[in-house]
Order: structure tokens, then sequence, then C-alpha cells
């Protein structure tokens, strides 16, 4: 903005104004955005979700921080929901997967994609696994 602003009023505005103050904000607001869109993209693509046999195991990743891996036995899970709001969340197949434990504790994973088909595989997992111990 800051630069349109120079570029279409320079004539208007002092040049001091505009090769001091204008232009260098313009620089540093571009620079800015560019780096929190690129650190948003490593959050969001070393966010793993893994659903195994028994047990989903969470991993946290960054370039800066140490690995956060965590383990959710399914024994311990009391009730699991989804929901997608939005309409691009709804044509991209994406939206939000609740995890209830014991205990009142409450996972919410964003941005997970088809969270219905993950709630069906969890389901169908949790029945094996009782059936198994039958």
């Amino acid at each position: 903005m800051f630069y349109i602003i120079s570029i279409r009023f320079w004539s208007m505005l002092w040049y001091e104004l505009v090769h001091y103050i204008l232009l260098p904000l313009a620089f540093i607001m571009l620079n800015y955005s560019f780096i929190k869109l690129i650190l948003y993209y490593i959050w969001y693509y070393n966010n793993l979700l893994i659903f195994h046999e028994d047990k989903i195991i969470v991993i946290k990743s960054t370039l800066l921080d140490t690995d956060n891996v965590e383990i959710i036995d399914l024994h311990k899970i009391t009730k699991i929901d989804a929901f997608a709001n939005g309409i691009f969340a709804n044509i991209f197949w994406y939206g939000t997967l609740v995890i209830e434990q014991q205990r009142d504790k409450v996972r919410e994973f964003w941005y997970v994609p088809k969270p219905y088909k993950a709630i069906s595989m969890l389901n169908e997992v949790k029945e094996k696994n009782l059936e198994k111990n039958k």
C-alpha cells in the first residue's frame, strides 16, 4: 500500500518522505509478510498426526525447536468429533478433529485432511481392538 501511494502521488509528496520513509517501510512490510508466510508453511507441514494400531502419535516439530512427540492411547479416548466450518474447508476437505480423553482432557487438531474419514478409521480400529481383547 505504501508503495502504491509513493508511486501514485510522487509529484505531490515530498521527495524525502517518499525516498526515506514510504519506500523502506513498504520494503520492510513486504519482507515481514513473506517471512511470516514461509514460517507458517513450515509450521503447517511439520505437524503430523499418525494413526497406529492402538495409538495416535502426534509429532510437532519446527526448524528451531526440538521435536515434540506425544502418544495418545486409543483406550483412553472417550469421544471423537470432527467439523469443517466454511466454504473452503468443505471444498478442500479439511477440518478440525476433536478428541476427548478420560478426565476431561480435550485435544483439537486443526487442518486435518478428510476428518470424517479419520473418525471412521479410528472407530474401526477401536472396534478391532475391543474384539481382540475379548
